[in-house]
């Protein structure tokens, strides 16, 4: 259990964070190369707020995770002290089910056009009709 804790600083540092900022980007310069566009439809802006917010709340955990590997590091610490921590585990659900909103977002795909997008789905039919 002290190893798993050990463990988890590096896995953030090294693996969790630059994905979460690697997903950001990847989500910004997809969403402005497809056709649905990064302030065209409601659903893609909601995406990328619940991938902004889970970035911050990461960032924001892994000031947790520092002080748990700091409690796991030192060998006084009880078992019964290590199991009260929770490793963090009211987070790791909730980034699933958040993961599960984009992903469940990225596949239905629903309806709902801003006013910035009617505007520019307007212009595009001005163009085409002579």
């Amino acid at each position: 259990m002290r190893s798993a804790y050990i463990a988890l600083e590096p896995i953030t540092g090294y693996a969790l964070v630059p994905l979460a900022f690697a997903s950001l980007l990847t989500g910004l310069i997809m969403s402005l190369g497809t056709p649905w566009g990064l302030f065209r439809h409601y659903w893609v802006i909601f995406k990328l707020m619940l991938t902004v917010l889970a970035t911050i709340i990461l960032l924001g955990f892994t000031q947790s995770i520092s002080g748990m590997v700091g409690v796991a590091a030192d060998p006084k610490t009880s078992l019964t002290v290590l199991r009260a921590m929770g490793a963090g585990m009211n987070h790791a659900v909730g980034a699933l089910v958040v993961l599960l909103v984009i992903t469940t977002l990225s596949v239905y795909k629903p309806r709902g056009i801003t006013r910035y997008g009617w505007r520019k789905q307007q212009e595009k039919r001005n163009v085409l009709q002579p």
